[in-house]
């Protein structure tokens, strides 16, 4: 038995090695491809077990543009968003979603009148889905005010020492794994036609069909309902649940050069 720890304690030890030698000599690279391998067999694996539509794929390249309003504001105010260079960025790798939401909304910016968000962002490690001691709650409802310049927009969050209200931007507590709790939080807020939802919570399948269940009578006709930080395993879920629902979905894998995809992706829901 003191033969078979000694050498648990020296692959450890080993391992931590590799680990270290990686960083310094590679810049973590054969960490990144171990990982971007690891993404690779999943993304197969979700594509496989989901045995339900749809069937097409769009693929499109670019380059990033931090020129991009979007791109700007989420450096200013800390959202993980878009990879912030501010002094504010959280860190952990942030998101690559500022140049696709440039794509969906640049042109009508000074049409969108109301905005919901769920997730603010808390750093009390009490919480599951907090963002560690460097992020900045309502770094994300500062974006969407300050890039939509006429829209009203809410935030709700399950910790309620992060709600806060500002121009233009009211916040409310919501647990988004109870229904009733969901209905409370729009009754407090007596608004409906959105014109955009965003669920930044909790991250799992089940708190996002939760919230969108209870919550999809409040977007607008025209609107956009989008669920995001999605892991490869919940893409397979959600496209199974929508399966045969009567919405238009996309299911976005947001890929970047030098992170692995991770959850690095969106479940975009429009009317049909």
């Amino acid at each position: 038995m003191r033969g078979r720890g000694v050498g648990r304690s020296t692959l450890k030890m080993l391992k931590e090695f590799i680990r270290r030698a990686d960083q310094a000599l590679l810049g973590g690279l054969s960490s990144r491809l171990k990982q971007q391998l690891s993404d690779f067999r999943q993304e197969r694996r979700w594509r496989a077990e989901a045995d339900v539509g749809p069937s097409y794929r769009l693929v499109s390249s670019y380059r990033e543009n931090r020129s991009e309003l979007f791109w700007k504001l989420c450096d200013t105010y800390g959202s993980d968003k878009a990879e912030s260079t501010s002094l504010h960025s959280t860190p952990s790798v942030s998101h690559s979603y500022a140049d696709f939401y440039s794509r969906l909304f640049a042109h009508c910016r000074g049409g969108v009148t109301r905005v919901f968000e769920c997730g603010l962002g808390t750093n009390n490690p009490d919480f599951v889905s907090n963002m560690g001691l460097r992020g900045r709650p309502g770094a994300s409802l500062r974006v969407w005010r300050d890039y939509f310049p006429n829209a009203t927009v809410i935030g709700a969050d399950i910790d309620r020492e992060v709600l806060f209200s500002e121009d233009r931007i009211q916040t409310f507590y919501v647990d988004q794994l109870d229904p009733a709790a969901i209905a409370s939080f729009w009754q407090s807020v007596g608004l409906d036609d959105f014109d955009l939802m965003v669920d930044d919570g909790l991250h799992t399948f089940e708190a996002g069909r939760c919230l969108f269940e209870h919550s999809i009578g409040h977007l607008a006709p025209s609107g956009i309902y989008i669920i995001e930080d999605v892991k490869l395993g919940d893409l397979v879920s959600f496209k199974r649940y929508f399966s045969g629902k009567p919405y238009c979905v996309d299911y976005v894998n947001l890929y970047r050069p030098h992170a692995p995809l991770s959850d690095n992706n969106l479940v975009v829901i429009r009317r049909p």
